[in-house]
């Protein structure tokens, strides 16, 4: 997928959004809305040159947009997506906690703007990550080494706490 093709999506996305809230089916609303949020989030990282099949996934392409957004001083818009995550994703779609009228105003002015912003920022960059793809798979691969390593580590530390007990029982 293309920028435009991405960002037109978003749109679509927060129409049906709209739709919902009109219809009162607030989980649905949360859910659409977050695609939106998801949406634009590759569109920026797909501008920036990285790949549609990294800048979708989440291994990849969270910790890229963060990043992005803190180095180039949007930390409001980082705040606001994290916001979002939190009331819309998590707990207006998946617990379904958040209040109607929070719902609302989160969908119709908070998203609304941040729509508008990342539009604007998806517009003006100007930046190519595209080599930044073969470091995020060097650190994914690093990660999981550690965590493997990790779990050798609880391993043996197991058998060392099984040996000692025995050692002392006798």
């Amino acid at each position: 997928m293309n920028v435009r093709e991405l960002i037109a999506k978003a749109l679509s996305f927060y129409e049906l959004a709209l739709e919902h809230l009109e219809n009162k089916d607030y989980m649905d609303a949360c859910e659409k809305a977050w695609a939106c949020i998801e949406t634009l989030r590759k569109a920026l990282l797909v501008k920036t040159k990285v790949s549609y099949e990294k800048a979708k996934t989440i291994v990849y392409g969270v910790p890229l947009f963060t990043r992005l957004l803190k180095k180039l001083g949007r930390q409001d818009l980082l705040e606001k997506y994290t916001f979002f995550n939190y009331k819309l994703h998590v707990m207006g779609f998946y617990e379904g906690i958040t209040e109607p009228w929070e719902i609302e105003e989160i969908i119709r002015v908070d998203l609304k703007k941040w729509i508008n912003e990342m539009i604007k920022l998806i517009e003006s960059i100007n930046v190519d990550l595209s080599t930044a793809e073969s470091l995020l798979v060097e650190i994914e691969k690093i990660k999981r080494r550690l965590l493997m390593e990790n779990m050798k580590l609880i391993e043996l530390r197991s058998q060392l706490d099984t040996l000692l007990d025995k050692i002392v029982k006798t």
